[in-house]
């Protein structure tokens, strides 16, 4: 795109009332969930006292609902109001989530409750997200697709980064618990901002009355019919599957083996989260330079590599600076190749639109 072009994309952007007040309310919800992923495990793991087998069961299960429910969250989205479901899934995981700092000062709070929460907040999730994922492109003008989603990758990451910290900030004044109301009121604030939303939504695709599960269907077979829809797919749920493996116990291994602080703890996902932002930015000029495919692969090829140092760290200054690059170099290529997959996976939904195949939107849901 030519440099004047690029400057009057950004203008359009820039004055798009609507388009502000869904990036505001998606970067305050990002902001708050990075406070959570951060006190949450410290909660857990320093407070509760959690085992192994424990902490890697609240894993599990805050995993479960986007892998049963995205492609079904996906297909509502596309049958219902898109903004009525980002607002309740809004305000079911603000709910759930201030139960932890009242049960925590009435001194019964315990990890099964920690565990049902990140199912609740795990589905309601998802349900948002399908519907944020399907919205933006209704916000903007279809040249603008690969710039907004550029924007809005860039900011989010910027908005983890700031939660992670402030999240390690509200913890160290306040306890774990009690820095989840920080949480509680981010998503207080995305839903206000997406009920202020007034662009008109695009009509239905498809009859409410269809069955979800024929309609999932055929979004499926679209999915498999189209080889870099398909392609995306494979590599996202391989990418996830060793990802989630890992994670699982990853927050137990850095705060209780490694012996990291929860502001250290919360300082290395933040450098995570910048990584993730200088990635998003640099997305559509690496794949204008190298093709989006060589640049993916690249993003690919290196996640192993920045795992090695949690193979050989130690307690220590010089380890936790260590992990928190390679943290920074891992996320980098992630928030590049998500913000890539999401443009592709965008433009081909555009012109599933135009072909009445509306499903593909919602099947898209699994692919971000």
């Amino acid at each position: 795109m030519p440099p004047c072009a690029e400057t009057s994309a950004a203008a359009s952007l820039s004055r798009h009332r609507d388009f502000r007040r869904y990036l505001t309310g998606q970067a305050a919800s990002v902001a708050g969930s990075s406070i959570t992923q951060m006190a949450l495990p410290v909660l857990a793991v320093l407070h509760l006292d959690a085992t192994a087998a424990r902490v890697a069961w609240l894993a599990f299960l805050g995993q479960l609902p986007p892998a049963l429910l995205a492609l079904h969250a996906g297909a509502l989205a596309d049958r219902h109001s898109k903004r009525r479901q980002m607002i309740t899934g809004d305000l079911v995981s603000a709910a759930v989530l201030a139960t932890v700092p009242v049960s925590a000062a009435l001194g019964t709070l315990t990890l099964t409750q920690l565990m049902i929460i990140a199912v609740v907040q795990g589905a309601a999730s998802v349900v948002h997200d399908a519907a944020a994922i399907s919205l933006l492109p209704s916000l903007v003008d279809r040249s603008l697709i690969q710039r907004s989603n550029s924007r809005v990758g860039a900011l989010l990451a910027v908005a983890a980064t700031v939660g992670s910290h402030l999240g390690a900030a509200l913890t160290a004044l306040l306890g774990p618990a009690r820095a989840l109301l920080g949480d509680v009121t981010s998503y207080l604030i995305s839903a206000v901002c997406t009920a202020r939303i007034r662009t008109a939504e695009p009509a239905r695709a498809r009859p409410e009355s269809r069955r979800l599960r024929a309609e999932i269907g055929e979004g499926l077979r679209y999915v498999r019919g189209d080889d870099r829809l398909w392609t995306l797919t494979l590599v996202n749920a391989t990418t996830s599957l060793a990802l989630g493996l890992l994670n699982t116990l990853w927050a137990l291994y850095l705060l209780r083996a490694l012996m990291m602080s929860a502001t250290v703890f919360g300082v290395v996902l933040g450098l995570g989260a910048l990584g993730a932002a200088a990635g998003a930015l640099t997305a559509p000029a690496l794949a204008r330079r190298y093709g989006p495919g060589p640049m993916m692969l690249v993003a690919l090829a290196i996640t192993p590599l920045t795992q090695l140092p949690l193979l050989l760290a130690s307690p220590g200054r010089a380890w936790q600076i260590t992990i928190g690059a390679a943290l920074f170099v891992q996320l980098a290529g992630a928030g590049a190749a998500g913000t890539t997959q999401r443009s592709i996976s965008w433009g081909t939904s555009v012109l599933s639109h135009h072909s009445s195949l509306g499903p593909v939107k919602g099947v898209r849901v699994a692919l971000c």
